[in-house]
């Protein structure tokens, strides 16, 4: 069982690989260095101006060190077909999830290793916490991680499962509350170190392995991943479910009899398909999220630009979407103008997508006619990258 872990764990680190090198792309990983950069900026510009010692700086450093247990669940890459293949191996398990548990810790050590590193700096200056008791409470969250992982072990048994969502609320409590005083975070970390090493030598779980619960787990956390994955290309693996959402259907016409079929489908793709509408979604967020950390007009408008040419850049492949459904192929519409079809379906979503990012501005940033002025940037560079660029890219794709 073991050489099966360790089989599928390198499977599972070569789809990984081949995935992340195409989501870090020149595009991407340019909008990181200036999303990183403006979120450093406004830290170092924060911290000359924020007082010091107020009472809730500490229970904010806890809730800050807890959001990364918030990342990764535990990785068993289990698939369907082992409920037959697997099932009299229920002894040889823990042999099997051992080093599953270990590579599940990699991802979120990482995100609590950059978050204690970035709030380091706010957490001895501002909110008077010592190194030493500092370097506890990371070690206490890196515990406490290890404790998330080793509950959503036994809940794959035949246990009565402990829900996840109410252990990591009793952590944010501990956290939160517990850096009031930081130097109870020596005794938290004795406890918690304390309780992993019963779990590790006294497995707190039956000896039957709940099979289909630990498959159905496993198919989540995947799909979750290729979701991520799929924002960036395409994700074979991935099963996308497409489902009505009634609250938009006022976007789509009532009277089909004079609509561009064309039209029709691009827009009823952008609404049902989760792949589309979260991708509008989470890019708007981003830009609305930018430009409430960076704090200036300029900024502002670069980094929403650049948001508004991702959107587009990763909504191209839609002219292709229906090209293998074979009732798109043998009906009798025109296919020369799809891309200028395209490029009308999406003029309503960049225009909603242009309205919140402006109302964004006008809540967050200083008004005045600079402002005004950079919204007007904006329109004017969306709508040339939907007239000028899309056309030009589906062009390319015939």
């Amino acid at each position: 069982m073991r050489d099966l872990a360790k089989k599928r764990l390198q499977e599972n680190i070569r789809q990984s690989l081949k995935y992340l090198v195409l989501v870090f792309n020149d595009f991407f990983i340019l909008a990181l260095i200036f999303l990183f950069g403006a979120l450093m900026f406004w830290y170092a510009q924060a911290m000359k101006t924020m007082p010091e010692s107020l009472w809730y700086y500490r229970p904010l450093v806890g809730i800050l060190l807890w959001l990364p247990l918030l990342v990764g669940k535990l990785v068993t890459l289990l698939k369907p077909a082992d409920l037959q293949f697997l099932l009299p191996e229920d002894e040889n398990l823990a042999s099997y999830l051992k080093p599953m548990l270990n590579y599940s810790l990699i991802v979120p050590t990482i995100c609590l290793a950059l978050m204690a590193g970035i709030i380091f700096p706010f957490a001895t200056i501002k909110a008077k916490i010592e190194p030493l008791n500092y370097i506890f409470a990371v070690f206490a969250v890196f515990l406490t991680k290890i404790l998330q992982l080793k509950v959503m072990e036994c809940n794959l048994y035949f246990n009565r499962k402990f829900p996840i969502l109410i252990l990591n609320i009793i952590f944010l409590l501990l956290f939160g509350l517990g850096m009031f005083k930081p130097q109870s975070m020596i005794l938290i970390a004795i406890l918690l170190a304390a309780a992993v090493f019963i779990f590790v030598v006294k497995p707190q779980h039956a000896a039957l392995f709940d099979w289909q619960y630990a498959v159905e787990q496993e198919e989540k956390r995947k799909n979750v991943v290729y979701s991520a994955f799929s924002m960036f290309t395409d994700v074979k693996e991935r099963q996308t479910n497409i489902k009505r959402r009634k609250y938009l259907d006022f976007l789509l016409p009532k009277n089909l009899s004079s609509e561009n079929p064309h039209k029709f489908l691009y827009r009823r793709s952008v609404l049902r398909n989760p792949e589309n509408i979260n991708l509008v979604f989470r890019m708007t967020a981003f830009a609305v999220l930018i430009s409430w950390l960076v704090q200036n007009w300029v900024w502002a408008l670069c980094l929403s630009c650049l948001v508004v040419f991702l959107t587009i850049y990763q909504l191209v492949p839609m002219v292709d979407e229906f090209d293998n459904n074979i009732m798109y192929r043998v009906y009798p519409i025109e296919r020369t103008d799809r891309g200028l079809d395209l490029v009308s379906a999406l003029a309503g979503i960049l225009l909603a997508q242009w309205l919140i990012i402006s109302i964004s501005w006008l809540i967050t940033l200083p008004i005045n006619l600079h402002l005004f002025a950079a919204m007007g940037c904006l329109v004017v560079f969306s709508w040339g990258m939907l007239r000028l660029y899309l056309p030009a890219k589906v062009k390319k794709r015939k």
